[in-house]
């Protein structure tokens, strides 16, 4: 540590001792010693012995007086017993200029300045004493937890740019002990390439100081003890004593959020790639088709067709961007202050904290290869790649061990009854049949609360196969029905819900290619029901 303390000076600690004469349920006053006049009392001191204001108080013979039954002179007593001793500390009943008595603790303490003696006068209500002591406690112990158990990075610098203290976690994430950056300058945690830059925004905001909350949209960087260069995000604020201004600065480590957002982009740029690569052929086909067949119907039907395929490309482009930035972030937040808080558990007894947040980023990055399992469904589907592999399985059973897999994200109180009636033996592709049921009970357990049940079943019979899976959830709008099955369509009452919109899209399709048939019924918070028919061998 420095031998300088920054802190000690003049300015400072008149600021401190304000803070303290302001705040306290005490009486605060300075007393001459040769004489006992008051020199100095705070405004709590004059509002405890109800009087109007501190002038009253200013050069008067140590006036706070007690009750007469405990000494014959009100003045001279307090000035014979501070007078005995260097240091007192006692208790005795007090009375207000009003005359209201109460129970206080002196204590008097002598100093000297510039030659003069004084002493230190402060009285304390015993009723208060131990909630004061309480409240103080509580305000360290926050204060504490503020800089040491912080999951963000914490550095308080000069106006020199001197770094004066960084909290554990920001020490941590630069790599560097607290002796190692006392006294260096902030451009120590600053790539050498960014310095010039970082010296004119300092001073542009030295000349007008304002708090900048994070996220205003810069790329930042920082520079590790090693030499590892990283992004950040930074919040300032500052605050000021008589003679000098300093900054605090919030630090933040985005390099995963980043991460997720450079994949975000690099699927944006190859959607972008697919979209001009069909663009092209396009214009190829339309070319070709003026220049041979340009008066036949065909040709016309073809060009409206390509047309409405590029229209349909560009939308389904904007739709992805959008929801993709959106749903990609809640999950990728979720991992990243999980990560961080898991760098601060580092005992044994902090397990169950640990494992809390493994949960939590394990639960984020199934979400994450959920969302991208329905991009790649969607795709094939689009592609004509997924063919229906027929054969004859167990529908019961197969239906059983779905339900099984779900139970695990079945909300508190929830249940899936399954039913089935007639034969067992079903002529289907399984794997298809059970993403439609997994898409199915997956919606209903997500829009359904906590308690309900969730009802499946199966009827085989010899046309064929029925499947329905009704919940007791929030129900789809009239308004939003017609929409339910496209691509990306959500609700208006699920908007803050988490999911893509491809589900029933992908339950539509999946059927369509076994020869099925889907229908549904809804009413808005009495549940819905979607019922699935398909055509069977013998």
């Amino acid at each position: 540590m420095p031998e300088n303390n920054p802190y000690d000076t003049p300015a400072f600690q008149q600021a401190l001792l304000q803070v303290i004469s302001k705040n306290t349920f005490d009486l605060i006053a300075v007393a001459k010693k040769d004489d006992y006049t008051i020199v100095y009392v705070n405004e709590m001191g004059v509002k405890l012995f109800e009087y109007e204001k501190a002038s009253q108080l200013i050069n008067a013979i140590a006036p706070f007086k007690r009750k007469k039954n405990l000494a014959t002179a009100e003045h001279k007593d307090l000035e014979d017993e501070i007078s005995l001793e260097a240091y007192l500390s006692q208790e005795a009943e007090y009375v207000t200029k009003n005359g209201k008595p109460f129970w206080g603790r002196l204590q008097s303490n002598p100093f000297s300045a510039d030659g003069i003696n004084y002493l230190l006068i402060q009285i304390e209500k015993n009723d208060r004493a131990k909630w004061a002591e309480e409240k103080l406690l509580k305000e360290e112990q926050r204060f504490g937890a503020l800089l040491d158990y912080a999951s963000i990075g914490v550095a308080i610098v000069d106006q020199q740019q001197e770094i004066l203290l960084m909290n554990p976690f920001a020490l941590r994430l630069f790599g560097y002990k607290i002796e190692e950056l006392a006294g260096k300058k902030l451009e120590t945690l600053i790539p050498s390439r960014f310095h010039e830059k970082h010296q004119m925004h300092h001073q542009n905001y030295y000349d007008k100081p304002q708090n900048r909350p994070m996220g205003l949209g810069m790329d930042l960087f920082a520079i590790k003890k090693d030499g590892t260069e990283f992004p950040v995000e930074v919040s300032l604020g500052t605050y000021k004593t008589d003679k000098e201004t300093f900054v605090i600065a919030f630090i933040n480590d985005i390099t995963i959020r980043k991460k997720g957002e450079d994949e975000i982009r690099k699927l944006n740029a190859d959607l972008e790639a697919k979209v001009k690569e069909r663009t092209d052929e396009l214009a190829v086909t339309i070319s070709k088709l003026e220049e041979q067949i340009k008066e036949t119907d065909e040709v016309e039907l073809e060009l409206r067709k390509s047309l409405e395929k590029e229209k349909e490309l560009g939308e389904l482009k904007s739709r992805f961007v959008s929801m993709a930035s959106h749903e990609f972030r809640t999950p990728l937040s979720t991992v990243l202050s999980s990560t961080y808080l898991l760098q601060k558990y580092t005992s044994t007894e902090d397990q169950p904290k640990r494992d809390k947040h493994i949960e939590r980023i394990v639960s984020s990055v199934n979400m994450l290869t959920d969302i991208l399992n329905d991009f790649l469904s969607v795709g094939k589907i689009e592609e004509g790649q997924i063919t229906p592999k027929f054969c004859y399985f167990n529908i019961s059973e197969h239906i059983s061990n779905l339900v099984n897999e779900m139970k695990p994200i079945l909300k508190k109180g929830q249940e899936i009854i399954y039913c089935h009636n007639g034969e067992d033996k079903t002529w289907l592709d399984p794997s298809l049949l059970k993403h439609i049921v997994m898409n199915l009970l997956s919606n209903a357990i997500k829009f359904s609360p906590e308690g309900a049940d969730i009802t499946i079943e199966t009827n085989r019979e010899d046309a064929g196969l029925t499947l329905r899976v009704k919940d007791q959830g929030i129900g789809i709008s009239k308004e939003d029905q017609q929409h339910l099955f496209q691509r990306f369509f959500r609700g208006t009452n699920v908007t803050t819900i988490q999911g893509t919109g491809l589900g029933l899209h992908i339950v539509q399709k999946y059927a369509d290619l076994m020869d099925g048939e889907t229908t549904f019924n809804s009413e808005l918070e009495k549940g819905t029901a979607f019922m699935l028919r398909f055509e069977m061998k013998d």
